[in-house]
């Protein structure tokens, strides 16, 4: 999946950080900004790493601190430590809280190399089996098989809120070291969009999304669609720019 990031306005790149700054005052209230950038990065996270499992997972108020969200993760952790010992040495994982209403804390996680067992739960929702995790002791588990990890990245993401529990240093979810993230190029030339024919434009800018409460509009593009889009780009290489062609190659070289 490629993802192209339309900037409202201008953007100025530090030199010493590499961090993006915008040439235009924030109008909308910090907490908001910070919101869309963690709902981004989650769902980049998601797209970039090749999750299998939805999972959530309880605590038991009755057995466990269950409304203190450091007992919880250090509960999660000792269940994650456990599984990598025992049978899942490279589990990955993507974990985000959830506050009910009672003040319990639950856990949403997405596994990816989770080798333990799963029982059937004789449930199925939307289509999907529910299985459960008999290895969690904590509290209730319930588990279902990824087959659409856009749906899933969406889905997480509406978690991100301003009124969501979060970890120390207030961070909106965690996750295990290693998982990959995207490939970030700056100032690429759009130019080539403009000589696609109306039904291929309409195909790519259809998946254009907006967020009032982010910088940019963005463009979600699977490979297959990019892969159609380069071709065409490179049948029709005379009426582009040399900026245009040096985008095009370049998005040959992430489908490689």
């Amino acid at each position: 999946m490629i993802k192209i990031c339309i900037y409202r306005e201008p953007l100025r790149l530090s030199e010493s950080s590499g961090r993006r700054k915008s040439t235009k005052k924030a109008s909308n209230p910090p907490s908001k900004r910070s919101l869309a950038r963690s709902r981004a990065s989650l769902m980049d996270l998601c797209m970039c790493n090749d999750f299998d499992l939805f999972c959530t997972f309880t605590f038991d108020p009755k057995r466990y601190n269950s409304k203190s969200i450091l007992s919880c993760k250090s509960y999660m952790n000792t269940w994650i430590r456990n599984a990598k010992e025992r049978h899942s040495k490279n589990l990955k994982y993507l974990i985000i809280p959830e506050l009910h209403k009672s003040g319990v804390i639950h856990f949403h996680a997405l596994f990816k190399n989770y080798e333990g067992r799963l029982c059937e739960s004789g449930i199925f929702q939307n289509g999907r089996q529910v299985f459960n995790i008999p290895y969690w002791h904590f509290g209730f588990s319930t588990c279902c098989k990824i087959d659409n990890i856009e749906h899933v990245s969406r889905y997480i993401s509406k978690y991100i809120t301003k009124e969501m529990i979060t970890f120390p240093g207030d961070k909106r979810y965690y996750c295990s070291q290693g998982l990959r993230r995207p490939v970030r190029s700056h100032n690429v030339s759009l130019d080539f969009l403009s000589s696609l024919p109306p039904l291929m434009k309409h195909l790519i800018f259809s998946k254009c999304e907006f967020s009032a409460d982010s910088d940019c509009e963005y463009i979600t593009i699977s490979k297959d669609d990019l892969r159609n889009l380069t071709d065409f780009s490179a049948n029709s290489s005379s009426l582009l720019s040399k900026k245009s062609k040096k985008t095009i190659d370049y998005f040959k070289s992430l489908m490689l």
